[in-house]
């Protein structure tokens, strides 16, 4: 009986440690996990609230940090902007905004090392100072896992969820940058270069980013001035019908009225809001103060209509379509009274937001045009992709027309074609009675350009 008994005893253990050591074994690898992310400064259990700045305290913190330095000095600043920060907070209101860059610092406190400062410097940035020598391994990891964490939902009003696009530029001390004024640029080269990446790229300060890219750096800081001074304006330009006699629509064009060089095309600064994901915003902007305008004269305009270049980078932001519609119902405009016009090439990428931007803005009821029109015979096919009511043939293409037989019999189907899908030909450019004669002997009806009336402010035009 004693022996059945040991056996049953021995058996009973021989189960338990069955379970207890993986439970065991299991436990102290998550211990030793911790453990090792909290020797390498990449995990902390708690929020450092105290460790909270604002943008004159961090500054001044920074500005005397710089001062005390030594060659044993060692630190890095992470610059994470938030892209598209002003139309969020126009979505939700500064509130529910400020709440979820709270939420998002939280998440930041639980990746980095104890101790790190953490300051929200303006309402589209945030800086994160770190007491801690890492190398350039551990400063990638950090900004990656910065930049899942903005992925991450957080929930907002009306169980919406917000995700951030940000770009992180990344400085580490040394003998280079002894001065606030220094460390600072070279941190602001760095978000920079993050942004000539595109959304949601890190960058970490080298001297190599300075090289040619200073001209553009500069350029680039006069823009982001010119925003904050709210600088750059809209200018309208005439689309006039040969048949009808009269200005059918208006195309808006964005401009910047600089302080030194006055008036700037879009040729001057538009690249690099593309770069640096500045043209999001100034692409809502622009669309508001055109509904704004459009607003203020719609039972007076003669059913004259405005129309907007889209960028490539504008249709690859997947909150487009929900921006422009909280806009149209802001003003009260319906879809059908705007034309969104696409620069051709865009209609090729195969980025499928692209695509599905565009299929959105159709099905809102947005007017539709190609820009730039050439003699590619894929152009042809996009007539039947999509539901246009305008083409706009480029200057060349005209110009082309005029000696070229073959080309002038290319526009001669594109006519006929148009009237048959029931869309308009608008040329481009038109400069001179030349021109113009032209397109009334090829059938041309609307033309855009001098001849008809240059960009001007909307005042002018009585708008």
């Amino acid at each position: 009986m004693y022996s059945i008994l040991i056996a049953a005893l021995g058996k009973g253990v021989s189960i338990l440690l069955t379970i207890l050591v993986p439970l065991l074994a299991a436990g102290a690898g998550v211990f030793l996990f911790f453990r090792i992310r909290r020797e390498r400064g990449l995990y902390i259990d708690g929020k450092l609230k105290s460790d909270t700045l604002n943008k004159e305290s961090f500054d001044e913190f920074l500005k005397k940090r710089l001062a005390s330095a030594n060659k044993n000095t060692r630190f890095t600043v992470f610059y994470i902007e938030i892209n598209d920060a002003r139309p969020i907070i126009e979505a939700f209101g500064e509130k529910q905004y400020h709440g979820a860059v709270g939420s998002l610092q939280d998440r930041f406190y639980k990746i980095f090392p104890k101790g790190s400062r953490i300051c929200t410097y303006d309402d589209d940035s945030i800086m994160i100072y770190l007491e801690q020598d890492l190398d350039k391994k551990d400063l990638s990891d950090l900004s990656a896992f910065c930049l899942m964490e903005g992925h991450k939902p957080i929930n907002m009003l009306l169980r919406l969820k917000l995700e951030f696009d940000l770009n992180i530029g990344v400085c580490s001390y040394n003998s280079f940058s002894a001065d606030y004024d220094t460390f600072k640029q070279n941190l602001e080269v760095a978000l920079a270069a993050s942004k000539r990446k595109g959304l949601n790229h890190f960058a970490i300060y080298s001297s190599d980013l300075i090289g040619s890219d200073s001209e553009e750096y500069k350029y680039y800081q006069e823009i982001k001035q010119a925003i904050a001074d709210k600088e750059f304006t809209l200018y309208y330009q005439p689309i006039f019908d040969l048949q009808l006699n009269k200005t059918i629509a208006y195309e808006v064009l964005l401009r910047w009225n600089q302080k030194t060089m006055g008036v700037l095309p879009p040729a001057k600064f538009l690249s690099i809001m593309e770069q640096s994901g500045d043209i999001n915003w100034v692409g809502v902007w622009a669309f508001e103060q055109m509904l704004a305008t459009y607003n203020r004269h719609k039972t007076t305009n003669d059913g004259i209509f405005f129309t907007m270049n889209l960028s490539p980078k504008q249709l690859m932001n997947p909150r487009l379509v929900d921006d422009f519609r909280r806009i149209l119902k802001k003003y009260k405009v319906n879809a059908n009274e705007v034309c969104l016009e696409i620069v051709e090439f865009a209609m090729f990428d195969k980025i499928p937001q692209v695509a599905e931007n565009i299929e959105r803005l159709t099905q809102a009821g947005f007017k539709m045009a190609i820009d730039d029109f050439s003699l590619e015979t894929s152009s042809f096919k996009m007539l039947d992709d999509l539901n246009v009511s305008f083409v706009k043939l480029n200057k060349s293409f005209v110009e082309q027309s005029q000696d070229d037989f073959l080309i002038g019999g290319v526009v001669d189907t594109l006519v006929g074609y148009a009237e048959k899908e029931n869309f308009q030909i608008v040329a481009s450019m038109v400069e001179d009675d030349v021109t113009v004669e032209f397109l009334k002997d090829h059938k041309i009806h609307c033309g855009q350009g001098y001849f008809f009336g240059k960009p001007l402010p909307p005042e002018d035009y009585g708008l």
